[in-house]
């Protein structure tokens, strides 16, 4: 498989990293509004062995994430991989911790998921759900490098939403920032994406699949999304005529992309993992292809942030 360096570091991580919220606790779009219930735990470290045997070698984890640590610690026991943790810095209202409450509670998640992932150290510790109002109190990216520092961490980052948090993540000196981008949400490429070239700033992307609203799983959306759920049907309609797979076009349309480093895929199977294997090997799309897949993207932040959604 294809990796890509992870900014301007040598570390080098495949071009697919494993995302394993789904395998710590119900998260996705189902009937149900409670999501998906995650695999049993043999079923997810068998999914996660197939994965690094198919050349992906970049996990994605975190604190929030129910038993994913323990899941992907128990996995990788005697297995090299390059896994990304994170930690909330938010207190239990959602609002940003300060001074020795943000130091406390980072360091000793940072601890707690070293135990569970069996680990000394992990190669990138990032910032979870990283708010303007965190990252603008001067405090975390600071800790985080501390943290590098003491040899823990090898490479600091944060997850964020919206322009201005990835923004000022990136002038605050992360090394790799996490974003949502796919086809239907695209607003990261016009500001973000130049610069964290700009500053060498790996880019790891989340919600390819917008939990899958780029399926068949957008009719089991909630009703308030009607506009995405019609714009999904008109898409999975362009790609069948394409002679495309909705998900497999929504993944290589994202790849395409040299700025992008790294795209976080959640399976639960091993036929969703052989899915997203096969676009990845498939390679980039066609300007043709890329441009028509380009004219599906939507800029309402209600339509296509899925932490608005009200669904796990």
């Amino acid at each position: 498989m294809e990796q890509r360096k992870l900014g301007h570091f040598e570390l080098a991580v495949s071009v697919l990293a494993l995302g394993t919220v789904s395998l710590g606790l119900q998260y996705g779009i189902a009937q149900s509004k409670d999501g998906l219930p995650p695999p049993d735990e043999s079923d997810s470290i068998d999914l996660i062995h197939k994965a690094l045997a198919s050349g992906i070698n970049f996990i994605d984890t975190a604190r929030a994430y129910g038993t994913s640590e323990q899941v992907v610690g128990k996995a990788l026991k005697d297995r090299p991989a390059v896994v990304a943790t994170k930690a909330v810095c938010l207190d239990k209202d959602g609002k940003p911790l300060r001074g020795d409450a943000l130091r406390r509670q980072v360091r000793e998640s940072l601890e707690t998921s070293l135990r569970l992932l069996n680990r000394e150290s992990v190669e990138l510790f990032m910032a979870h759900s990283a708010p303007l109002e965190l990252l603008q109190d001067g405090e975390i990216v600071p800790l985080l490098r501390e943290l590098r520092d003491e040899g823990l961490v090898e490479t600091i980052g944060a997850s964020t939403y919206g322009n201005e948090a990835a923004l000022l993540a990136i002038e605050e000196g992360i090394d790799a920032l996490q974003v949502g981008y796919s086809l239907f949400d695209q607003r990261m490429a016009d500001k973000v994406f130049p610069k964290a070239q700009e500053h060498g700033v790996g880019m790891i992307v989340r919600s390819v699949y917008l939990k899958g609203a780029v399926t068949e799983r957008a009719e089991d959306l909630p009703a308030h999304l009607q506009p995405l759920i019609e714009a999904s049907r008109s898409y999975r309609q362009q790609v069948k005529e394409m002679e495309l797979n909705p998900a497999e076009a929504a993944l290589r349309f994202v790849l395409t992309r040299s700025d992008v480093t790294s795209a976080l895929v959640g399976v639960r199977s091993v036929d969703e993992l052989e899915q997203a294997l096969s676009a990845a090997a498939a390679g980039p799309l066609t300007n043709d292809q890329w441009a028509a897949l380009a004219a599906y993207r939507i800029d309402d932040p209600a339509l296509v942030d899925p932490s608005t959604w009200g669904i796990p």
